[in-house]
């Protein structure tokens, strides 16, 4: 067995956000160093982070933080409406920021979790992030049909209804798959099992909200939040000229494409480490 420096021992609490939701959450890595919070993506929770969370490259020069968003994994699943308004995905974070003691972080938004990030700056100002990291983004909830491909628009309707499951499994197992082809088994059975731990009454909750964009863009457009984009060329489930046309007029942003697919710390963890990294540590010395 492998033993780790204290330094490395992961910090697993369970929180209680503004409303009452309970929330998974870990943070793991050096406290001195920059902290970077990730969240994850639709259905799954952020045991897709496993790989980066168990890499002492990360862990040495980063403080790492992952939460179970509201609705999947190990966090709260409430059945009551308000708690779907964008406002309570910005307390969650506010939750982990507090627990942890984090001022100033950078956020890492991977797929549809990338949307949490304009429920965030509804809330707070630019200044309260140190930049963004969008991980095969869907930037918000108003523009997720330009943003998504046509066979991830088709794998939707299956996953949220409540009647044909034959139809559900064969959606759940097709969208990890485009998700990444990179994942071994255990993961896969893991991703696979964040479905079957969430309602139809949350996916449909998560899918329908809204949330207000102005925040976002003016963090971007006006106030020059540094933005590092990272997407996979053989992503089947984003387009990525969509992602790369709606940040073009942010001041500070920097665009990676690499070969890979919907999860690129997985394919190409190396180039994705090192690329984050640098940018974090560039970004944080000129904060």
């Amino acid at each position: 067995m492998r033993i780790q420096p204290e330094i490395f021992v992961s910090d697993v609490r369970i929180l209680v956000s503004s409303d009452g939701t309970e929330l998974y959450a870990e943070a793991a890595g050096d406290c001195s160093k920059p902290a970077i919070v990730f969240i994850h993506g639709f259905f799954l929770s952020s045991i897709v982070f496993d790989g980066i969370f168990d890499d002492l490259s990360w862990l040495s020069k980063a403080y790492l933080v992952r939460y179970d968003v509201r609705g999947h994994g190990r966090s709260g699943k409430p059945r009551f409406e308000d708690a779907w308004e964008s406002r309570r995905f910005a307390e969650d974070f506010d939750t982990v920021l507090q627990a942890f003691q984090l001022t100033k972080p950078f956020v890492a938004g991977w797929s549809l979790g990338a949307t949490n990030i304009a429920d965030i700056l509804s809330f707070q100002e630019p200044a309260y992030l140190s930049g963004i990291i969008y991980i095969a983004p869907l930037p918000t909830m108003g523009n997720i049909s330009q943003v998504m491909s046509d066979v991830c628009h088709e794998c939707f309707p299956p996953l949220i209804e409540n009647h044909d499951v034959d139809a559900y499994q064969e959606a759940s197992n097709t969208f990890v798959s485009l998700c990444s082809t990179f994942m071994n088994h255990s993961m896969r059975l893991a991703c696979l099992g964040s479905f079957l731990l969430q309602p139809r009454f949350v996916a449909m909750s998560l899918l329908s909200r809204t949330q207000g964009e102005a925040g976002l863009l003016r963090a971007g457009k006006e106030f020059g939040l540094p933005l590092l984009v990272f997407l996979g060329k053989k992503d089947d489930l984003i387009i990525n000229e969509e992602i790369i046309s709606w940040t073009s007029d942010w001041k500070k942003a920097r665009v990676v494409e690499i070969d890979g697919d919907h999860t690129p710390w997985l394919g190409n963890p190396v180039l994705f480490r090192r690329e984050v990294l640098d940018w974090v540590r560039t970004t944080a010395s000129r904060c």
